[in-house]
């Protein structure tokens, strides 16, 4: 597999002779770890307490028959499976033999999983059995056809289908002989991780081993993390928040992971409490579930110290509230999954700046505000679109120059599509988003990709999606439809054809509103500040 990248060797001398990059992967950390201190817990799941050693040992397992059946340097493995621990083996065996993973949402359904697979050409795929309803292999093979570079579906689980491999076929000593130690460059691309749907097709965001590992140390030294944390990870590990700032930040650490399976509020606390857990990261309104569950006023969680939030503000109350009856430090940081974080608080930071900012720029980051032409920087206080360079910038996006070049300038700009402001401190506010974005609970939801399909619907005329507010979730997602003459139809139907057509489930609205005409510009733009304004008022009004 070729990876042209975007890589500029200019910069990236400077990076590693100013020290942000090391030129070091995560396996070389780890088996650091391991000789360190082998009898340490790394990832402790349901029953599964397995120490730095028997990962080692089950690591060097998986690797030798992953390269016994041919995939190594370069190759791409999919990985859609839930927050369970046989994905920090196959991430780490991944990496041993060179190979790139690739990590999907167990959510993704057939529309995405074809693209993604397609897109990376993945030569091998691990997926499980039946999971919450939704049976993986039957959805794997009605693709296989459309993908032709797949060449082996491993399945998690005991129910697997005759043309697939279990998973644990791969976990047997067949005394095959073991992969050889090997340095691979720094700028190799590790992760390929697809953008959660800011356009109608997602990117392929490729990440080298110095882009995450700069953002893993940083992160540590900025948050105070050492080796004594006890990492929750409720995120999906599938994610780019999980799988960079829990799974990676534990192992380069040397700490302990705690991986949570499904999001409950209730067991989170009894699991937070239960393992002495020190620090996740995950998005803003987790944080404000855990202060409504009732666990909490009979659960002891002292050691619950840092919450490093992203994907929404965190608001000054919530903050405030956290701190008084968690004991814990909610900490903003900004990102995407083209940088994963370009700003971050400490918890030293005063409360105006970690509940009223989105933190400040990581050593050797550079964030600037440009105008709507991107070419002029405009200076603190002014609105526009934010843009950050540094060590902790992706390198492009996978096969797709266009989008590429759009995203990317030649002087080494990401531009986000988000609009914010920094302050005369330096610290980042961010205000809305120039694409439209409906953000529920982290996910990112692209309106347009959701609004074609519901325009395929023989009842529908015209549809707008409007992220709408909720409490617990930060927005969800409300449906405007204009209806054909004598068509029908509701909310549950509405779902049901949205399932039909392979969306992933958390992409279907929650709300569904028939109207007459959707209020438009003279352009013919629809104002969708209008419909979320109309929703509200409906809101307060009921």
């Amino acid at each position: 597999m070729c990876f042209e990248t975007t890589l500029d060797r200019e910069r990236a001398k400077h990076y590693v002779d100013s020290g942000l990059w090391i030129n070091r992967t995560l396996i070389d950390v780890f088996d650091e770890q391991v000789d360190k201190a082998p009898d340490k817990l790394l990832c402790v799941a349901g029953d599964v307490r397995w120490t730095y050693r028997e990962v080692a040992e089950k690591v060097a397992r998986l690797a030798s028959n992953l390269a016994a059946i041919g995939i190594g340097h370069k190759d791409v493995i999919s990985v859609q499976v839930p927050n369970w621990p046989e994905f920090v083996l196959i991430h780490l065996a991944a990496t041993r033999i060179g190979a790139v993973t690739n990590s999907l949402l167990p959510n993704y359904r057939a529309k995405e999983i074809v693209y993604i697979l397609g897109l990376a050409r993945t030569k091998l795929a691990i997926i499980p059995g039946p999971y919450r309803g939704h049976d993986y292999p039957e959805t794997y093979r009605s693709l296989r056809s459309h993908l032709p570079d797949l060449e082996t579906i491993v399945v998690l689980g005991d129910r697997v289908p005759d043309d697939m491999r279990p998973f644990s076929d791969l976990m047997r000593d067949r005394r095959a002989p073991p992969v050889d130690p090997r340095a691979f460059d720094g700028d190799d691309v590790t992760v390929l991780i697809f953008t959660s749907g800011t356009e109608s097709a997602p990117k392929g965001v490729m990440h080298s081993h110095n882009t995450l590992m700069y953002g893993n140390l940083a992160g540590a030294r900025l948050l105070g993390l050492t080796g004594d944390e006890v990492v929750w990870a409720v995120s999906p590990i599938a994610h780019a928040t999980g799988i960079q700032w829990n799974l990676r930040q534990a192992i380069v650490l040397g700490a302990t992971l705690v991986l949570q399976e499904r999001w409950d509020p209730d067991e989170a606390i009894r699991l937070i409490e239960a393992e002495r857990c020190t620090y996740t990261c995950a998005a803003t309104p987790f944080a404000a579930m855990l202060l409504d569950s009732p666990e909490l006023a009979d659960r002891d969680l002292t050691s619950f110290r840092v919450f490093l939030c992203g994907g929404a503000a965190i608001p000054s109350d919530l903050g405030a509230s956290v701190r008084e009856r968690i004991g814990c430090n909610l900490v903003p940081c900004w990102g995407m999954s083209e940088c994963f974080a370009a700003t971050m608080c400490s918890v030293d930071d005063p409360g105006d700046k970690r509940w009223g900012t989105d933190g400040a720029p990581l050593p050797g980051v550079e964030v600037a505000i440009f105008d709507e032409d991107r070419r002029t920087r405009l200076g603190p206080g002014e609105a526009g679109e934010i843009a950050t360079r540094g060590p902790h910038v992706c390198l492009g996006y996978f096969r797709n120059p266009e989008r590429t070049a759009e995203t990317f300038s030649n002087d080494g700009w990401l531009f986000s599509n988000d609009l914010g402001i920094l302050d005369e401190s330096g610290f980042l506010r961010v205000v809305g988003r120039k694409k439209d974005i409906i953000n529920r609970g982290g996910l990112k939801i692209s309106a347009r990709e959701v609004e074609e399909t519901i325009g395929k619907h023989h009842a529908v005329l015209q549809v707008a999606l409007v992220g709408v507010p909720d409490q617990r979730l930060g927005e969800k997602t409300c449906a405007y439809i204009v209806l054909r003459p004598g068509r029908r139809i509701d909310l549950d139907g509405l779902v049901a054809f949205l399932e039909s057509q392979g969306v992933a489930k958390f992409k279907y609205p929650e709300y569904l509103r028939i109207v007459d005409a959707l209020p438009m510009t003279p352009t013919g733009k629809i104002q969708k500040f209008k419909l979320k304004e109309r929703f509200v008022t409906d809101l307060a009004a009921s």
